[in-house]
Protein backbone atom coordinates (compact mmCIF):
# COMPACT_ATOMS: atom_id res chain seq x y z
CA UNK A 1 0.00 0.00 0.00
CA UNK A 2 1.22 3.84 -0.46
CA UNK A 3 -0.08 6.41 1.59
CA UNK A 4 0.37 9.66 2.71
CA UNK A 5 0.56 10.82 6.15
CA UNK A 6 0.28 14.85 6.43
CA UNK A 7 0.94 16.54 9.77
CA UNK A 8 0.76 20.33 10.38
CA UNK A 9 4.69 20.87 8.79
CA UNK A 10 5.74 18.15 6.48
CA UNK A 11 4.28 14.92 4.67
CA UNK A 12 5.42 11.53 4.99
CA UNK A 13 5.05 8.34 2.79
CA UNK A 14 4.68 5.14 4.13
CA UNK A 15 5.42 2.40 1.11
CA UNK A 16 5.53 -1.22 3.27
CA UNK A 17 2.25 -1.84 4.63
CA UNK A 18 -0.41 -4.07 3.38
CA UNK A 19 -4.61 -4.15 3.83
CA UNK A 20 -4.03 -6.78 6.52
CA UNK A 21 -1.57 -4.80 8.61
CA UNK A 22 -2.90 -3.73 11.37
CA UNK A 23 -3.66 0.14 12.94
CA UNK A 24 -1.24 -0.54 15.34
CA UNK A 25 1.69 -1.30 12.71
CA UNK A 26 0.47 1.86 11.05
CA UNK A 27 0.85 4.18 13.88
CA UNK A 28 4.53 2.38 14.52
CA UNK A 29 5.22 2.96 11.35
CA UNK A 30 4.34 7.03 11.92
CA UNK A 31 5.92 7.19 14.44
CA UNK A 32 9.44 5.76 13.50
CA UNK A 33 8.87 8.38 10.78
CA UNK A 34 7.81 11.89 12.68
CA UNK A 35 8.63 10.58 16.47
CA UNK A 36 5.07 11.01 17.63
CA UNK A 37 4.19 8.01 19.69
CA UNK A 38 1.56 6.03 18.91
CA UNK A 39 -0.55 7.22 22.45
CA UNK A 40 -0.06 10.91 20.93
CA UNK A 41 -1.58 10.01 17.58
CA UNK A 42 -4.35 11.24 16.65
CA UNK A 43 -5.20 9.87 12.60
CA UNK A 44 -7.83 11.42 10.72
CA UNK A 45 -8.88 9.55 7.76
CA UNK A 46 -11.35 9.60 4.08
CA UNK A 47 -13.19 13.11 2.90
CA UNK A 48 -14.52 15.12 5.01
CA UNK A 49 -11.84 14.28 7.26
CA UNK A 50 -12.96 12.29 10.16
CA UNK A 51 -11.06 10.66 13.66
CA UNK A 52 -10.69 7.06 12.88
CA UNK A 53 -11.81 5.22 15.60
CA UNK A 54 -10.40 1.47 14.76
CA UNK A 55 -8.90 -0.37 17.46
CA UNK A 56 -4.98 -0.81 17.27
CA UNK A 57 -5.58 -4.55 16.23
CA UNK A 58 -8.26 -4.00 13.40
CA UNK A 59 -6.46 -4.41 9.93
CA UNK A 60 -6.20 -1.10 7.76
CA UNK A 61 -8.53 -2.38 5.64
CA UNK A 62 -11.68 -2.99 8.41
CA UNK A 63 -10.48 0.29 9.57
CA UNK A 64 -11.55 1.79 5.89
CA UNK A 65 -7.84 2.71 4.92
CA UNK A 66 -7.40 2.18 1.32
CA UNK A 67 -4.27 2.42 -0.74
CA UNK A 68 -3.55 5.83 -2.28
CA UNK A 69 -5.56 7.09 0.95
CA UNK A 70 -3.72 10.85 2.92
CA UNK A 71 -3.82 10.57 6.44
CA UNK A 72 -4.01 13.24 8.82
CA UNK A 73 -1.89 13.28 11.40
CA UNK A 74 -2.53 15.46 14.88
CA UNK A 75 0.17 14.91 18.31
CA UNK A 76 -2.37 15.10 21.33
CA UNK A 77 -1.18 15.54 24.91
CA UNK A 78 -0.65 12.22 26.70
CA UNK A 79 -3.42 10.81 28.76
CA UNK A 80 -2.94 11.60 32.36
CA UNK A 81 -2.07 8.36 34.81
CA UNK A 82 -3.08 7.89 37.71
CA UNK A 83 -1.46 6.10 40.95
CA UNK A 84 -1.58 4.11 43.26
CA UNK A 85 -2.30 5.61 46.86
CA UNK A 86 0.52 6.15 48.86
CA UNK A 87 -2.00 4.84 51.58
CA UNK A 88 -2.42 1.66 49.72
CA UNK A 89 -1.45 -1.28 51.79
CA UNK A 90 1.44 -3.55 50.65
CA UNK A 91 0.60 -7.62 50.87
CA UNK A 92 3.95 -8.61 49.88
CA UNK A 93 7.55 -7.59 50.06
CA UNK A 94 9.49 -9.95 47.35
CA UNK A 95 12.55 -8.20 46.78
CA UNK A 96 12.01 -6.59 43.78
CA UNK A 97 14.08 -4.44 41.76
CA UNK A 98 10.82 -2.43 40.91
CA UNK A 99 11.27 -2.13 37.43
CA UNK A 100 8.36 0.60 36.43
CA UNK A 101 10.74 2.77 39.03
CA UNK A 102 13.87 1.92 37.13
CA UNK A 103 14.16 4.00 34.00
CA UNK A 104 15.59 6.73 32.16
CA UNK A 105 14.21 9.31 30.41
CA UNK A 106 14.91 10.22 26.30
CA UNK A 107 13.38 12.36 23.89
CA UNK A 108 10.63 10.13 22.70
CA UNK A 109 9.80 8.90 25.84
CA UNK A 110 11.54 6.87 28.88
CA UNK A 111 13.85 3.79 28.68
CA UNK A 112 12.44 1.44 30.87
CA UNK A 113 13.73 -2.24 32.71
CA UNK A 114 11.21 -5.24 31.95
CA UNK A 115 11.55 -7.53 34.12
CA UNK A 116 11.76 -11.44 32.74
CA UNK A 117 10.07 -14.21 34.99
CA UNK A 118 12.93 -16.30 36.77
CA UNK A 119 12.32 -19.43 35.74
CA UNK A 120 15.41 -21.20 33.75
CA UNK A 121 13.89 -19.37 30.60
CA UNK A 122 14.68 -15.57 31.14
CA UNK A 123 17.35 -15.41 28.25
CA UNK A 124 14.45 -16.52 26.01
CA UNK A 125 11.94 -14.78 27.40
CA UNK A 126 13.80 -11.53 27.14
CA UNK A 127 15.06 -12.30 23.35
CA UNK A 128 11.14 -12.79 23.05
CA UNK A 129 10.54 -9.56 24.49
CA UNK A 130 12.81 -8.13 21.95
CA UNK A 131 9.87 -7.64 20.00
CA UNK A 132 11.58 -8.20 16.49
CA UNK A 133 8.23 -7.14 15.15
CA UNK A 134 9.58 -4.64 12.22
CA UNK A 135 11.95 -7.62 11.56
CA UNK A 136 8.25 -9.75 11.06
CA UNK A 137 9.03 -11.32 13.77
CA UNK A 138 8.22 -10.71 17.28
CA UNK A 139 10.94 -12.08 19.76
CA UNK A 140 12.69 -11.59 23.62
CA UNK A 141 15.05 -13.29 25.75
CA UNK A 142 15.45 -14.15 29.25
CA UNK A 143 18.96 -14.69 29.44
CA UNK A 144 18.91 -16.29 33.34
CA UNK A 145 17.23 -19.51 31.62
CA UNK A 146 16.53 -21.38 28.61
CA UNK A 147 13.50 -20.99 26.84
CA UNK A 148 13.26 -19.38 23.40
CA UNK A 149 9.72 -18.01 22.27
CA UNK A 150 8.75 -16.67 18.82
CA UNK A 151 5.53 -15.45 17.48
CA UNK A 152 5.18 -14.84 13.92
CA UNK A 153 2.77 -11.92 13.32
CA UNK A 154 3.89 -8.40 12.80
CA UNK A 155 2.81 -7.34 16.45
CA UNK A 156 4.31 -6.83 20.01
CA UNK A 157 4.26 -9.45 22.10
CA UNK A 158 4.28 -9.40 25.51
CA UNK A 159 2.74 -12.37 26.65
CA UNK A 160 5.62 -14.20 28.53
CA UNK A 161 3.12 -17.16 29.73
CA UNK A 162 3.67 -19.43 26.10
CA UNK A 163 5.81 -22.26 26.62
CA UNK A 164 9.12 -22.64 25.04
CA UNK A 165 9.15 -23.66 21.24
CA UNK A 166 10.85 -26.76 20.18
CA UNK A 167 11.13 -24.96 16.65
CA UNK A 168 13.44 -22.15 18.19
CA UNK A 169 15.67 -25.14 20.37
CA UNK A 170 15.98 -27.03 17.29
CA UNK A 171 17.32 -24.00 15.06
CA UNK A 172 19.95 -23.61 17.92
CA UNK A 173 20.68 -27.43 17.82
CA UNK A 174 21.25 -26.65 13.84
CA UNK A 175 23.41 -24.22 14.34
CA UNK A 176 25.63 -26.02 16.00
CA UNK A 177 25.41 -29.10 14.40
CA UNK A 178 26.59 -27.26 10.91
CA UNK A 179 29.05 -25.33 12.19
CA UNK A 180 31.10 -27.45 14.28
CA UNK A 181 34.15 -25.35 13.64
CA UNK A 182 32.80 -21.91 15.43
CA UNK A 183 31.05 -24.44 17.85
CA UNK A 184 33.62 -26.84 18.62
CA UNK A 185 33.89 -29.07 21.60
CA UNK A 186 35.75 -26.59 23.19
CA UNK A 187 33.91 -23.58 22.93
CA UNK A 188 30.72 -25.83 24.33
CA UNK A 189 32.61 -27.03 27.01
CA UNK A 190 31.48 -30.01 26.10
CA UNK A 191 30.87 -33.02 23.11
CA UNK A 192 28.49 -31.06 21.03
CA UNK A 193 25.70 -33.95 21.18
CA UNK A 194 25.81 -33.53 25.14
CA UNK A 195 25.45 -29.55 24.83
CA UNK A 196 22.73 -30.09 22.10
CA UNK A 197 21.02 -32.63 24.41
CA UNK A 198 21.34 -30.41 27.42
CA UNK A 199 19.98 -27.33 25.81
CA UNK A 200 16.84 -29.17 24.71
CA UNK A 201 15.92 -29.80 28.21
CA UNK A 202 13.47 -27.93 29.94
CA UNK A 203 15.36 -26.60 32.56
CA UNK A 204 18.50 -25.72 30.70
CA UNK A 205 19.39 -21.93 30.80
CA UNK A 206 20.91 -19.77 28.00
CA UNK A 207 23.93 -17.79 27.83
CA UNK A 208 26.61 -16.24 25.16
CA UNK A 209 26.37 -19.12 22.64
CA UNK A 210 22.74 -18.76 22.44
CA UNK A 211 22.52 -15.01 22.11
CA UNK A 212 25.05 -15.50 19.22
CA UNK A 213 23.02 -18.00 17.23
CA UNK A 214 19.76 -15.68 17.99
CA UNK A 215 21.63 -12.81 16.52
CA UNK A 216 22.35 -14.84 12.89
CA UNK A 217 18.91 -16.50 13.38
CA UNK A 218 17.02 -13.02 13.60
CA UNK A 219 19.15 -11.25 11.42
CA UNK A 220 20.06 -8.50 14.09
CA UNK A 221 22.59 -7.09 16.85
CA UNK A 222 21.95 -8.32 20.36
CA UNK A 223 23.33 -6.13 22.92
CA UNK A 224 23.79 -7.45 26.52
CA UNK A 225 24.85 -4.69 28.87
CA UNK A 226 26.77 -6.20 32.39
CA UNK A 227 25.18 -4.55 35.26
CA UNK A 228 28.29 -5.49 37.50
CA UNK A 229 31.12 -4.13 34.90
CA UNK A 230 29.04 -2.01 32.53
CA UNK A 231 30.36 -4.06 29.47
CA UNK A 232 28.56 -4.19 26.45
CA UNK A 233 28.68 -7.21 24.74
CA UNK A 234 27.41 -7.00 21.10
CA UNK A 235 26.34 -10.25 19.40
CA UNK A 236 26.18 -9.74 15.22
CA UNK A 237 28.12 -6.35 15.78
CA UNK A 238 28.87 -4.69 12.40
CA UNK A 239 26.45 -6.71 10.73
CA UNK A 240 23.13 -5.62 11.38
CA UNK A 241 21.36 -2.08 11.07
CA UNK A 242 18.85 -3.14 13.80
CA UNK A 243 19.60 -3.85 17.43
CA UNK A 244 17.39 -5.23 20.51
CA UNK A 245 18.92 -4.85 24.47
CA UNK A 246 18.94 -7.22 27.12
CA UNK A 247 20.32 -6.17 30.88
CA UNK A 248 22.43 -8.94 32.19
CA UNK A 249 23.01 -9.10 36.27
CA UNK A 250 25.00 -12.45 36.75
CA UNK A 251 22.76 -14.92 36.90
CA UNK A 252 19.38 -13.62 35.17
CA UNK A 253 18.43 -11.50 31.81
CA UNK A 254 16.15 -9.11 31.65
CA UNK A 255 14.49 -6.82 28.70
CA UNK A 256 14.56 -3.23 27.95
CA UNK A 257 12.01 -0.98 25.81
CA UNK A 258 11.31 2.34 25.09
CA UNK A 259 7.94 3.97 25.79
CA UNK A 260 5.82 6.74 25.96
CA UNK A 261 5.29 7.19 29.46
CA UNK A 262 5.71 5.44 32.93
CA UNK A 263 2.68 3.29 33.22
CA UNK A 264 1.61 2.59 29.46
CA UNK A 265 0.26 -0.24 28.14
CA UNK A 266 3.65 -2.54 27.33
CA UNK A 267 1.81 -2.89 23.97
CA UNK A 268 3.12 0.56 22.90
CA UNK A 269 6.58 -0.84 23.85
CA UNK A 270 9.30 -0.35 21.68
CA UNK A 271 11.90 -2.71 21.62
CA UNK A 272 13.83 -2.95 17.85
CA UNK A 273 16.27 0.40 16.76
CA UNK A 274 18.71 1.54 15.06
CA UNK A 275 22.17 0.38 15.86
CA UNK A 276 23.29 3.88 14.97
CA UNK A 277 21.02 5.55 17.64
CA UNK A 278 23.58 6.30 20.52
CA UNK A 279 21.04 8.12 23.32
CA UNK A 280 19.24 4.48 23.42
CA UNK A 281 22.50 2.83 24.08
CA UNK A 282 23.06 5.70 26.43
CA UNK A 283 19.73 4.99 28.34
CA UNK A 284 20.24 1.51 28.50
CA UNK A 285 23.67 1.91 30.35
CA UNK A 286 21.96 4.10 32.48
CA UNK A 287 19.43 1.33 33.08
CA UNK A 288 22.16 -0.90 34.51
CA UNK A 289 24.02 1.17 36.66
CA UNK A 290 20.41 2.00 38.19
CA UNK A 291 19.70 -1.55 38.51
CA UNK A 292 23.38 -1.33 40.30
CA UNK A 293 22.57 0.78 42.73
CA UNK A 294 20.22 -1.03 44.09
CA UNK A 295 21.07 -4.05 43.98
CA UNK A 296 23.94 -2.36 46.46
CA UNK A 297 20.85 -0.80 48.55
CA UNK A 298 19.64 -4.95 49.02
CA UNK A 299 22.44 -6.29 50.36
CA UNK A 300 23.75 -3.60 52.77
CA UNK A 301 20.13 -4.43 54.03
CA UNK A 302 19.06 -0.23 53.49
CA UNK A 303 15.73 -1.20 52.38
CA UNK A 304 15.79 -4.48 54.18
CA UNK A 305 12.08 -4.45 55.91
CA UNK A 306 12.24 -7.48 58.95
CA UNK A 307 9.31 -8.81 60.36
CA UNK A 308 8.39 -11.03 63.14
CA UNK A 309 5.85 -13.89 62.11
CA UNK A 310 3.13 -14.98 64.62
CA UNK A 311 5.78 -14.62 67.23
CA UNK A 312 7.06 -17.64 66.01
CA UNK A 313 10.56 -18.06 67.47
CA UNK A 314 12.60 -19.99 65.15
CA UNK A 315 15.66 -19.68 62.74
CA UNK A 316 14.96 -19.11 59.49
CA UNK A 317 17.88 -19.00 56.79
CA UNK A 318 17.82 -16.40 53.64
CA UNK A 319 19.82 -16.19 51.25
CA UNK A 320 20.30 -13.14 49.00
CA UNK A 321 22.70 -14.20 46.07
CA UNK A 322 24.07 -11.28 44.39
CA UNK A 323 26.71 -11.71 41.50
CA UNK A 324 27.50 -8.03 41.34
CA UNK A 325 30.14 -8.95 44.52
CA UNK A 326 30.33 -12.48 42.91
CA UNK A 327 29.21 -13.61 46.65
CA UNK A 328 26.27 -14.33 48.69
CA UNK A 329 24.89 -13.10 52.26
CA UNK A 330 23.62 -15.77 54.17
CA UNK A 331 21.48 -13.89 56.92
CA UNK A 332 20.60 -16.58 59.65
CA UNK A 333 17.67 -14.95 62.42
CA UNK A 334 15.27 -15.53 64.62
CA UNK A 335 13.46 -13.19 61.90
CA UNK A 336 12.05 -13.76 58.65
CA UNK A 337 12.74 -10.70 55.60
CA UNK A 338 11.12 -9.77 52.16
CA UNK A 339 9.24 -12.96 52.00
CA UNK A 340 5.41 -14.01 53.41
CA UNK A 341 4.75 -11.26 54.91
CA UNK A 342 0.70 -11.11 54.69
CA UNK A 343 0.25 -11.75 58.58
CA UNK A 344 3.50 -10.26 60.06
CA UNK A 345 3.97 -8.04 62.71
CA UNK A 346 7.06 -5.56 61.83
CA UNK A 347 9.69 -5.38 64.53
Amino acid sequence: MRLRVRSKDKVHMINDLTPTSTVFELKSAIHALSGISPLRQELKIGYPPRVCGAKDDETLTSAGIQNGDQIILDENALPETTSQPASQPVNKVTGSLEAESISVPVESGFIILREMEDDNSCLFRAIGYGNLGCLSLVIFVDTRYSDVYSHLKVMFWKDQSIPRSLEIVNSIIKYINDDPETYSDVVLGQSRDDYCSWIAKKNSWGGAIELAIFASYYKVEIRSVDVKSGRIDRYGHGIYDKCVYVIYSGIHYDAVALTPMIGADQDYDQTVFDTTYEPILGAVIGIAEKMKQVIHKLILGINLKVYNVNNVNAHFNYTIFCSLLNSYVNIRTQQISLYDVDNAKKV
